[in-house]
């Protein structure tokens, strides 16, 4: 990370994090507490979680009905997201430094373009503690309005950063990066297939009422959650060597 000043002589380091460990821990949490969440919801409250207005066969709980209405699932993915919340939020502001040292003078539209990618950021993580705390059934019309705020800040957040990581790679590319474009594009084409295949067979089981296409819609949206978590693991591949440090500096008497 950034050096520290010259006037700091050395550093007593007490908790040295590597951001690659803080990553992992922060993707695992939502992820295992959602598998966790629709395992639960299978085993313990299958006839309710996979119940449809019409009736028809359904073998998986959509992710409202995994998450959000039943105990102790709702518990296990509230934990889940309060706890992976706080790393979340230091994402966007080593992003935004990140975007800004690509270039000695950064043009206009550039500065605007990652500073809006950052702000889509955080507006996404905070839409998705709400909708996770104020259900459906407590406040619909907040429910939703945090429900399309986090989807619509997530396809755009993800398709920005492929822009800008291309935009502002170093020429020619080196492998890390390379490596950290090619998976976010393949992650963002994955996402926003599934999110549009879930759109698909989400009107056509209230359409038809056809046996398993709810099956589908909930496969689907696995999928997004599964390949949105992905997507931002790859963090780890833009700041490889990256690590937290607590600790306490002093002042060197020579400066």
């Amino acid at each position: 990370m950034d050096r520290l000043p010259s006037k700091v002589s050395h550093a007593s380091s007490l908790v040295k994090l590597h951001f690659r460990s803080i990553v992992i821990v922060t993707c695992a949490l939502p992820l295992f507490s959602f598998l966790f969440c629709v395992v639960i919801a299978l085993w313990i409250h299958f006839e309710k979680s996979t119940a449809t207005h019409c009736k028809v066969v359904n073998y998986l709980p959509s992710i409202s009905a995994a998450i959000g209405g039943l105990t102790p699932e709702r518990y296990i993915w509230r934990v889940g997201i309060a706890m992976h919340t706080a790393p979340r939020y230091l994402i966007p502001p080593m992003y935004y430094n990140f975007y800004k040292s690509r270039g000695a003078t950064p043009a206009g539209w550039y500065q605007l373009l990652y500073l809006l990618t950052c702000l889509l950021n955080i507006v996404e993580v905070s839409s998705l503690v709400l909708l996770t705390y104020i259900s459906s059934t407590e406040n619909h019309g907040i429910h939703e309005a945090c429900f399309i705020s986090f989807v619509v800040c997530s396809e755009v957040y993800m398709f920005l950063t492929c822009v800008l990581l291309r935009w502002s790679a170093y020429k020619p590319m080196s492998e890390q990066e390379q490596q950290s474009l090619w998976w976010k594009i393949v992650l963002f084409l994955a996402n926003v297939s599934s999110f549009l295949t879930s759109v698909y067979f989400f009107f056509r089981h209230n359409w038809y009422c056809e046996p398993g296409v709810y099956t589908m819609f909930a496969l689907c949206e696995y999928m997004v959650v599964v390949t949105n978590i992905a997507f931002h693991y790859t963090a780890v591949l833009d700041f490889p060597t990256f690590s937290f440090i607590v600790g306490s500096a002093t002042e060197s008497k020579n400066s």
